[in-house]
C-alpha cells in the first residue's frame, strides 16, 4: 500500500496508519481469526464466502454499502440469528476501517487494495469489559460518546483510536479550533458534518 499511484502526496504519517488497517485486518482478533477477519472483509466488498456466518457476511456487506438502511431492529434481528453483540462490534470495526481506506483509495483515483493474506492463530476471546446500553443500538463502556462506539471490544476501539488522529484529528487537536493540514479546521468540520448528514447518523 504505497499509493505510488496517487495523484496527490499522501502524508507519511497517514499512509502508516492506512498500513497498520492492513495488518490489523489479517491478524485474529477478539472475536474472529485472521482467516475469518478477511473473509468479513471480502464480504463487506460483496464478494461470496462460507468461511463466515451468513448473518455476518450480511451485516459487513450493509456497515460497508447500505448504512442508512441499519437500524435498532436490524440490530436485534441480527442478534437473534446467533450473532453475538462482541462479535457484531468486532465486525463494525473490520469494515469502518476497511471502508476508510477504501475510499480514500477511490478518493485519490485509485483501485482498491487487494485484501492481505490471513495470518495463522486463534482469536483471543477476551472478555468483554463491564457495558450498559446507551443511545446507540449497543451497549457501551465507559461515558456515553461516539468514541466508545467499540468500547465491548477493546482492541477494536483501540485499532480506531489509530486510525482517527491521522485521518482526521486527534483529541487533542480537536481542542484547536486554528488548526489545519491540507484543510483549515472549519473545512474539515464542513466535511465530516456533511458525511454525518448523508449517512443519517444521529451523532
Amino acid at each position: 500500500m504505497a499509493f505510488s499511484e496517487a495523484s496527490v502526496p499522501v502524508r507519511s504519517d497517514l499512509a502508516a496508519a492506512l498500513r497498520q488497517v492492513w495488518a490489523s485486518l489479517a491478524a485474529p482478533g477478539t472475536w474472529w481469526s485472521g482467516v475469518e477477519r478477511v473473509a468479513i472483509a471480502g464480504a463487506a466488498r460483496g464478494q461470496a464466502t462460507d468461511v463466515i456466518p451468513a448473518s455476518a457476511g450480511a451485516a459487513a456487506r450493509t456497515v460497508y454499502a447500505d448504512i442508512t438502511a441499519t437500524s435498532r431492529d436490524w440490530v436485534d434481528n441480527l442478534i437473534q440469528d446467533g450473532l453475538g453483540i462482541p462479535a457484531f462490534i468486532e465486525i463494525i470495526g473490520i469494515v469502518s476501517r476497511l471502508a476508510a481506506v477504501d475510499e480514500f483509495s477511490r478518493a485519490l483515483g485509485q483501485s482498491v487494495e487487494p485484501l492481505p493474506d490471513p495470518l495463522p492463530g486463534d482469536p483471543s476471546f477476551e472478555p468483554a469489559p463491564p457495558a450498559r446500553p446507551g443511545r446507540s443500538w449497543l451497549p457501551t463502556a465507559g461515558p456515553a460518546s461516539i468514541t466508545q462506539s467499540l468500547s465491548l471490544v477493546p482492541a477494536e476501539s483501540a485499532a480506531q483510536e489509530d486510525l482517527h488522529g491521522p485521518l482526521y484529528l486527534t483529541y487533542e487537536q480537536m481542542g484547536d479550533l486554528r488548526f489545519r493540514r491540507e484543510l483549515t479546521r472549519p473545512q474539515m468540520e464542513l466535511v465530516a458534518a456533511r458525511v454525518s448528514a448523508v449517512n443519517e447518523c444521529f451523532y
